[in-house]
């Protein structure tokens, strides 16, 4: 009877010990995608600017919308045209650059620097910005800005 009591006895402390150690083991595996990244990031020549290409399952997560740049009207003194964009589209970086992020093509995207006119209600009236009819960013651009700079 007693080689049976120390049987159990030695089964369970070999339990105890194999459960103790159940707490060390790596965790899992992720699900997602092994190797594929949610953007890719390209030197746009020595401008510090990069292109981000966004898979299309990123693109979706962070709900990006584009609107086309419009024309505005004209200067007065110069009549030189002005561009339109939605307020929305305005980053204002921490040193007092305001950028918007154009689309190009397809998902990829490219931050430019515009300079501001004026502010007349939801949309921004541009001296300098991309050109008329070109897509810029109008949700989702500060996580773009994230991503080019590595913010996570």
């Amino acid at each position: 009877m007693n080689h049976i009591i120390r049987g159990i006895a030695i089964v369970l402390a070999v339990a105890a010990v194999g459960l103790s150690f159940a707490g060390c083991a790596a965790p899992p595996a992720p699900t997602a995608a092994v190797g594929v990244e949610p953007v890719k990031l390209e030197a746009v020549g020595d401008t510090g600017v990069k292109t981000l290409t966004l898979t299309d399952k990123a693109v979706q997560r962070l709900g990006i919308a584009t609107v086309a740049v419009a024309a505005g009207a004209g200067d007065p003194t110069t009549g030189a045209n002005r561009l339109v964009i939605p307020y929305s589209a305005l980053l204002y970086l921490p040193d007092g650059t305001t950028i918007a992020y154009t689309n190009p093509d397809g998902h990829s995207y490219v931050r430019e620097t515009v300079v501001v006119e004026s502010i007349q209600g939801d949309k921004a009236v541009l001296t300098t910005g991309p050109k008329v009819g070109t897509a810029v960013v109008t949700t989702g651009g500060a996580e773009l800005w994230g991503a080019e700079f590595g913010i996570k």
